[in-house]
């Protein structure tokens, strides 16, 4: 099982694909399909907010494809994490045609702005709930169907979990979660995964997580034993604080057993705008590290760092921060503590645009 991250613009622009377990050259058919995942897709033509005179960006590099047409597939989600137009590109979205079979899972005024195009089927488009560790139905799941009568069920979740107090109202995670369907029922024991404790939120249960007050780890048992070993993604292009990730982490990242996270999708750089003109813009780094570490990332992929063509009253004081990667290694080797120390080194990783990595998993 893998996941494939393709950069489509260099900057925010992710194709991800999830891909199941090899099929066997027996019986191909008894194996799901790839599933594929659309990120803030930008391609052609500039971001302008609220006017020319405040903020517009333009792309220095040219997208890998000219048009979402050009996409091997139609993407099963389309997922838009803010309504800036860098994100929320109403001429790339437009590319896609009316019909189209997309699941649209986008923020609550993204998908308030995407309804007000009247391009899209109204049962298309979804807005994403705000992420509550004691309420199931505050993620989007999508049950995958088995692809035998034995087989059991996978799913796809996608959570939004927004900062708090955010005047710039840039600050959002998104967590994707990704279990295949599972052909067949398996009579395997039970499989474990020692990982670094982490705090529990609900109290810890049978199905959950087990502290041993001795060990600095936690012992996660998968909670069925027919499932496949869950993929697990975080995007957050311009940051939020780990500690409203963590109850998203210590509930349901836990339970499906989908930690060490596979891919963490975040900024290199550090943005900063007077207070006045929003503050920090993204978290670079420094925020980045520390969620690599609490979650012990596999992968680190720089989001939104290409150089744009930035001009207007946004961006006439805007400081920005570059960090190389070997810079960011150092940081990771320079922890507080071996609390902070990921015992997996995570690996750093710059897409230009048509450029990908894949990430194989067990």
């Amino acid at each position: 099982m893998s996941l494939t991250v393709k950069s489509l613009n260099g900057d925010t622009a992710f194709l991800l694909t999830f891909n199941p377990p090899a099929a066997s050259p027996s019986s191909p058919a008894l194996f799901p399909t790839s599933f594929t995942v659309l990120i803030d897709p930008w391609l052609t033509g500039p971001a302008t907010i609220l006017g020319s005179f405040f903020s517009v960006s333009e792309q220095r590099t040219r997208p890998c494809i000219s048009s979402l047409e050009e996409l091997d597939q139609e993407p099963d989600i389309i997922l838009i994490s803010q309504d800036k137009p860098d994100h929320c590109h109403e001429e790339t979205l437009r590319q896609l045609p009316r019909d189209c079979q997309s699941t649209i899972l986008a923020i609550p005024s993204a998908a308030k702005k995407i309804r007000s195009w009247k391009h899209f089927r109204e049962e298309l488009i979804h807005a994403l709930p705000k992420f509550d560790e004691h309420d199931k139905q505050s993620m989007f799941r999508l049950l995958l169907p088995p692809v035998t009568p034995r087989g059991s069920c996978g799913e796809v979740t996608v959570t939004w979990i927004p900062a708090k107090r955010d005047v710039s109202r840039l600050h959002h995670a998104v967590g994707i979660t990704y279990r295949p369907p599972c052909s067949q029922l398996s009579s395997s024991p039970p499989r474990y995964l020692d990982l670094p404790q982490l705090p529990i939120s609900p109290p810890a249960s049978p199905m959950s997580v087990r502290t041993i007050a001795s060990s600095p780890c936690t012992i996660v048992p998968a909670p069925y034993n027919d499932r496949e070993k869950t993929l697990s993604v975080l995007y957050s292009p311009h940051g939020v604080p780990y500690d409203l990730i963590q109850p998203y982490a210590s509930s349901h990242l836990v339970t499906e057993s989908a930690l060490p996270l596979t891919a963490l999708v975040h900024s290199f750089d550090r943005v900063e705008n007077p207070w006045y003109l929003g503050g920090n813009i993204s978290a670079g780094s420094p925020g980045g590290l520390h969620i690599a570490r609490s979650l012990y990332a596999q992968t680190w992929i720089s989001a939104h760092d290409a150089d744009k063509k930035n001009r207007g009253l946004s961006v006439m004081q805007t400081r920005i921060g570059k960090f190389a990667v070997e810079e960011i290694e150092t940081m990771f080797k320079q922890g507080r503590d071996n609390k902070l120390r990921s015992s997996t080194p995570t690996k750093l990783v710059v897409l230009a645009a048509g450029e990908e990595c894949q990430l194989e998993v067990g």
